[in-house]
C-alpha cells in the first residue's frame, strides 16, 4: 500500500497541488511528511463533526462517537435527543473518503482490472483540497473527512499506533514518549463494523475526567473527579491538576470553551477503518455492468490476454497472447487481402 503525505503539524493529508495546509495554514513544503500505512487493510481518517442545536441553532461540536441518545449543546447547554443511527451514514461517508481519496484517481486500493477514476467523487481530495463534506449524503451530522494520521500535539510528529484488541488503540510519541489509550464501546463498534478504533479526547480512558457543574447559564465550574472539589482552571490546557488532592484530570474541549465563555469549534479527531468502503463496492459494481467500451475494454479481452496497462494508462492493454496459430485471425487476414487485391485489379483495368 502507498504511504500517505500528511501535514506533520495537524496530521491531515497534504494536497499535492496546494501551497498551504488547509487546517493549520502552514506552508506544505515545510510540513509535508510521508507516513507508511497502518497495514494493507487499515487506514486513518480525520473527521470534524457537529450538529445543529434545536434551541440556539448553532453548530455544536461532536468530538467523539456519542451513542447514548442525547447530546449537550456546547453553546447554550441544552441537553437534547440525538438520533444515533445518523452515525451510520456519517461513518460510511468517512470510510468512503479515506478509501477513495486521491492523489491516485482510484484511491488507496485500485481494482486490478476495473477503472473507477472517472466516477470517483473524492479523487480531488489530496490533490487540490484536504476535506470532503458529507452534505446531502449525511443527515443530522455535519461532517468533514479526509485521510491522514494522528500526530503528537506537543511534538507535532506522527504517533506510533498499536491495536491490542478490538476497539482499543494505544498511541505513543517517539519524541516525548507520551502515551495514551483510547477505547470504543460495543455499541459504537457494532453500529458500523468496519470501524476498528478512534483517537479522540472523548474516547481516552487512561486519565480521569473532570465533571462539569452546569446551570441554564452554562458551565460555571468543573469538579475534580478525585475529591469533588471545584477545579481552579488555569489557561486552556485540557489536562488540569487539582490544587487539593493533586489528581491530574482531563477536561473536554467543549466544557473548557464554555468555562472560558468562548465559541467552541469542532475539533479534528481520528477514526481507524478496515477494508474497502461501500461506495467503492458500488462504483466497481456499476462500472462492471457498463458496455464493453473505453475503461471496460478489459471485459472484451479473450482468456489469456495480459491485463497490465501500458504506461499506467487506463484502457490501454497489451494484445492477447495465445499459443499456436490463431486460425480465425489468419482467415480474416486472407479475406481482407483478397478483397484489397480485387479492388486493385479493378482500378488497374480502368486505367
Amino acid at each position: 500500500m502507498p504511504s500517505v503525505a500528511i501535514c506533520r503539524s495537524c496530521g491531515i493529508i497534504a494536497p499535492s497541488e496546494a501551497a498551504n495546509c488547509m487546517s493549520c495554514a502552514r506552508p506544505i513544503s515545510e510540513v509535508r511528511v510521508q507516513v507508511p500505512p497502518q497495514s494493507a487493510d487499515l487506514f486513518w481518517v480525520a473527521v470534524r463533526c457537529g450538529f445543529t442545536c434545536n434551541q440556539c441553532k448553532f453548530l455544536a461540536p461532536l468530538d467523539g462517537l456519542d451513542v447514548d441518545g442525547a447530546v449537550d449543546c456546547a453553546h447554550c447547554g441544552l441537553r437534547q435527543r440525538f438520533d444515533v443511527t445518523a452515525w451510520r451514514e456519517a461513518l460510511s461517508f468517512a470510510h468512503s473518503v479515506g478509501d477513495l481519496a486521491g492523489p491516485d484517481p482510484e484511491g488507496r486500493a485500485p481494482h486490478p482490472s476495473i477503472w473507477i477514476g472517472d466516477e470517483n467523487p473524492y479523487a480531488d481530495i489530496g490533490v487540490k483540497k484536504s476535506f470532503a463534506r458529507g452534505g446531502d449524503k449525511v443527515r443530522e451530522i455535519d461532517i468533514h473527512a479526509c485521510p491522514g494520521h494522528p500526530v503528537c500535539r506537543k511534538c507535532r510528529v506522527p504517533l506510533t499506533i498499536e491495536t491490542p484488541a478490538a476497539g482499543q488503540i494505544k498511541t505513543r510519541c517517539l519524541t516525548c514518549n507520551d502515551e495514551a489509550t483510547f477505547s470504543l464501546g460495543e455499541a459504537q463498534q457494532t453500529g458500523y463494523p468496519a470501524i476498528m478504533g478512534a483517537v479522540a479526547d472523548e474516547h481516552r480512558n487512561d486519565r480521569p475526567r473532570a465533571q462539569p457543574m452546569a446551570t441554564q447559564a452554562g458551565v460555571v465550574a468543573m469538579r475534580c473527579p478525585g475529591c469533588g472539589a471545584p477545579l481552579a482552571i488555569s489557561g486552556s490546557d485540557k489536562v488540569q491538576t487539582c490544587s487539593y488532592c493533586k489528581v491530574s484530570c482531563f477536561i473536554a474541549a467543549k466544557n473548557l470553551a464554555r468555562f472560558h465563555h468562548k465559541t467552541p469549534e469542532p475539533e479534528v479527531w481520528w477514526l481507524l477503518f478496515s477494508g474497502v468502503s461501500e461506495e467503492r463496492i458500488n462504483l466497481t459494481s456499476a462500472t462492471a455492468d457498463v458496455p464493453q467500451t473505453g475503461k471496460n475494454l478489459l471485459a472484451a479481452l479473450k482468456p489469456g490476454a495480459k491485463t497490465d496497462t501500458i504506461g499506467g494508462k487506463p484502457g490501454v492493454y497489451e494484445a492477447p497472447e495465445e499459443p499456436g496459430i490463431h486460425w480465425p485471425q489468419v482467415l480474416l487476414t486472407l479475406l481482407l487481402g483478397s478483397i484489397a487485391l480485387a479492388i486493385g485489379y479493378l482500378i488497374a483495368g480502368r486505367y
